[in-house]
């Protein structure tokens, strides 16, 4: 009996820790995104944020989507990906989100296009063209996958 007590009080205990730690995680989380679109879209308002897991799926008010990595233990937010395909004022992802080898890439072989979404993880990097081709890239910028 007084085992199971004890079981019950930790699990309480520890129910109301995890509770208290997501609830600044939240806050935390929500600045860095705010942060992020003020600096990468600086007319755009956040008008949802889904919560997935770890990770959190961004709509700004143009209808670009962007994808954060809250899986990072330690270490800020991280964005995953960025779409403005549907974007109603971004017709391309911003510069400053490319990787120069890829920027260089795209501006040598496809002149005429735009990076509409780019993804990042370990692997190496997506880009999605504006005539929709999708090349990917490893961790070193050579390409793996034109499709």
């Amino acid at each position: 009996m007084k085992k199971s007590i004890i079981i019950a009080a930790l699990f309480i205990g520890f129910a109301l820790y995890t509770t208290s730690c997501s609830k600044e995680a939240t806050a935390q989380t929500q600045i860095s995104i705010n942060n992020f679109v003020a600096t990468y879209f600086p007319n755009e308002e956040v008008i949802a944020t889904i919560r997935d897991g770890f990770d959190y799926d961004v709509t700004l008010s143009d209808y670009t989507q962007i994808e954060f990595d809250g899986n990072i233990v330690g270490k800020k937010l991280e964005w995953d990906e960025v779409n403005c395909k549907h974007s109603t004022v971004y017709t391309a992802v911003p510069a400053a989100l490319i990787p120069t080898e890829i920027a260089d890439h795209v501006s040598r072989l496809h002149s005429e296009q735009r990076i509409v979404k780019i993804a990042k993880d370990f692997r190496g990097w997506e880009i999605e063209l504006s005539n929709g081709i999708e090349i990917e890239f490893d961790s070193k910028f050579r390409i793996r996958e034109i499709d």
